[in-house]
């Protein structure tokens, strides 16, 4: 596999000697980004999972300079922790970052919800409702991966609708870390409270009410929190080609 450098460049026809950056390098570890985010928000890939360069390389059709920058982006993210002379590997959050993480997230998202209020319409509305019938869908074909990735994406969804795209971006990153603490520290029996009280979110912002739309988006916060048993346990064996088994150059 080439070990070509990030900053790679290319000869551009036509130009006196001068080069350019390569274009397809940065969409290529984009894409790696794209599919190993959702791969650790479907739990596809547990906590600890080490993230071997060359076999992602061959997943993907890739070079390993490509998935070595993808891998730096996922550990700005921390969602990959990248170790001296060991490699890469999926984070494993600590209690602290555990508790830390959602408490960051009843700080942004129960007003960020309340704000969508006055801003969305029949369309915005329509789409929520469709996104919240596609999670009741997946809970009733007991469809855990396509459950566990819906229930993320609602959350980034309100932020997008929101329009601060500073905003989604952040809450995108918390439900990214939330993903691998619910994949380390969620409780067996615990209850999924993903459709149903995201649907109430959503009737609650259809209504207009904004105390309520808040207290209803803390308490769904609350409840996976709740949900959460802080013990560790062991990593398991994750095959890294049959993960990213559709993962081909697009």
């Amino acid at each position: 596999m080439s070990s070509a450098s990030p900053r790679a460049l290319r000869k551009v026809p036509g130009r006196t000697g001068r080069a350019a950056p390569s274009r397809r390098a940065p969409q290529t570890s984009a894409r790696i980004v794209v599919d190993v985010l959702r791969a650790i928000e479907e739990h596809r890939l547990p906590p600890g999972t080490k993230l071997t360069e060359e076999i992602l390389a061959a997943a993907f059709g890739t070079t390993r300079a490509h998935v070595r920058r993808a891998l730096h982006h996922l550990a700005l993210k921390h969602v990959v922790t990248l170790q001296p002379n060991r490699g890469a590997f999926v984070a494993q959050p600590t209690v602290g970052d555990a508790r830390a993480v959602f408490a960051a997230r009843r700080l942004m998202e129960p007003p960020l919800a309340a704000q969508l209020i006055g801003r969305v319409g029949a369309m915005e509305l329509s789409r929520l409702r469709r996104h919240v019938a596609s999670e009741i869908a997946a809970r009733a074909a007991h469809d855990r991966h396509s459950g566990i990735k819906l229930s993320g994406e609602f959350h980034v969804m309100l932020a997008d609708i929101a329009g601060n795209p500073v905003v989604a971006d952040v809450v995108r990153d918390l439900v990214a870390r939330s993903s691998l603490i619910v994949a380390i520290y969620k409780r067996a029996q615990a209850a999924d409270c993903g459709p149903d009280e995201h649907r109430e979110i959503v009737d609650a912002i259809a209504a207009g009410l904004r105390r309520q739309v808040e207290r209803l988006m803390d308490h769904h916060l609350r409840h996976v929190e709740a949900g959460l048993a802080l013990a560790t346990p062991a990593a398991e064996g994750v095959d890294l080609c049959a993960v990213f088994t559709t993962a081909r150059p697009r």
